[in-house]
């Protein structure tokens, strides 16, 4: 009884987690675009900043925030693939590696 009490504890302050950031994602909009900020699937290898991501739903949303893309997050470019492959990157010491359909809708910035 103590352990289901304690999972649903957890389980509503980890969805208001996301929510709050989900939300933070929404309020980022695009007149922080400048020349220095690209689409993440045009990038080479180098440091970059995350802004947001746009164009994508609630459920990639969620999945980016989880693998650590919070707005103003380094992330270092490993390789890039072109257009149709993938791209490697290093984001809090993790290497991940995103499909191009993915990296489209993800904006960042030059460091």
């Amino acid at each position: 009884m103590l352990k289901r009490f304690i999972k649903h504890i957890y389980m509503n302050w980890h969805r208001r987690h996301i929510e709050y950031h989900i939300k933070k994602f929404k309020e980022f909009n695009l007149i922080f675009q400048n020349n220095d900020t690209v689409k993440l699937s045009t990038t080479v290898p180098g440091v970059y900043k995350f802004i947001l991501s746009y164009n994508s739903d609630k459920k990639l949303n969620l999945r980016l925030l989880e693998m650590g893309f919070v707005p103003g997050v380094k992330l270092r470019v490993i390789k890039n693939t072109g257009k149709k492959g993938s791209i490697i990157l290093r984001i809090k010491g993790s290497k991940i590696v995103l499909s191009n359909k993915i990296t489209d809708k993800i904006l960042v910035e030059r460091k």
